[in-house]
C-alpha cells in the first residue's frame, strides 16, 4: 500500500516538484522569480495601502485619447498586478516545460517576466503616486 501511495502523491505532485527543480536549479530564473513575486506583492501593498485615498475615477487607460476615456474605477488598478501573474505563470511555464532546449529563447521569457514585472510596479508607483 505505501508504494502505491507513494506512486500517486508522486503523480500528484510530480508537475509542481518539476517546476520547483527547474527554477531553484537555474539563478537568473529564480531570481527573477523572486523578483516578480516580490513585484505583485508591492503593487497589491500599494493599491490597498492607498485605496481609501483614491479618487472615485482614476487616469489608468492611457492608450485612449485624453479625457474621460482615460478615466476608470479604482478596481481597475488590479488589472496591473494580474498582468503581472499571468505573464510571469505564462513565461515560465513556457520556457521551463514547453522549450526547455532552447537556451536562448528560455532566457529571453525569463527576462520578459523581469520587464514586465518592473512596468507594472513603475506603473502602479507612478498612478497611485499622482492620486494620494
Amino acid at each position: 500500500m505505501s508504494g502505491q501511495t507513494a506512486k500517486v502523491k508522486s503523480a500528484r505532485f510530480g508537475f509542481r516538484y518539476e517546476a520547483q527543480e527547474r527554477i531553484y536549479s537555474d539563478r537568473l530564473a529564480f531570481s527573477v522569480f523572486i523578483f516578480c513575486v516580490l513585484s505583485t506583492l508591492i503593487q497589491s501593498a500599494l493599491i490597498l495601502i492607498n485605496w481609501g485615498k483614491l479618487p472615485p475615477e482614476i487616469p489608468i487607460f492611457y492608450s485612449r485619447p485624453w479625457g474621460e476615456l482615460m478615466l476608470g474605477a479604482p478596481a481597475f488598478l488590479w488589472i496591473l498586478p494580474v498582468i503581472t501573474v499571468a505573464f510571469v505563470l505564462t513565461n515560465y511555464f513556457i520556457a521551463l516545460f514547453l522549450i526547455q532546449s532552447q537556451y536562448f529563447l528560455n532566457r529571453v521569457l525569463i527576462i520578459f517576466s523581469a520587464i514586465i514585472a518592473f512596468a507594472t510596479v513603475y506603473d502602479t508607483v507612478r498612478i497611485i503616486g499622482l492620486l494620494a
